[in-house]
């Protein structure tokens, strides 16, 4: 939970920093999605698929 809330608030600065309004999700989802790309070896449509959102934007 620790990795995940310091990965979100990093996500957060980042985002504010370049003046990034336009995301499809928050940055605690986002942090979630990249934590789960990361540790497990699943293909990025079916992670997607689990959050709605295209594997595109999963690849990004």
């Amino acid at each position: 939970m620790a990795t995940l809330t310091f990965l979100g608030d990093l996500l957060r600065g980042d985002l504010k920093k370049i003046r990034s309004r336009w995301r499809k999700l928050p940055p605690g989802r986002i942090a979630t999605i990249v934590l789960a790309v990361l540790r497990n070896e699943q293909r990025l449509g079916d992670i997607a698929g689990g959050n709605r959102i295209s594997a595109t934007t999963v690849r990004r």
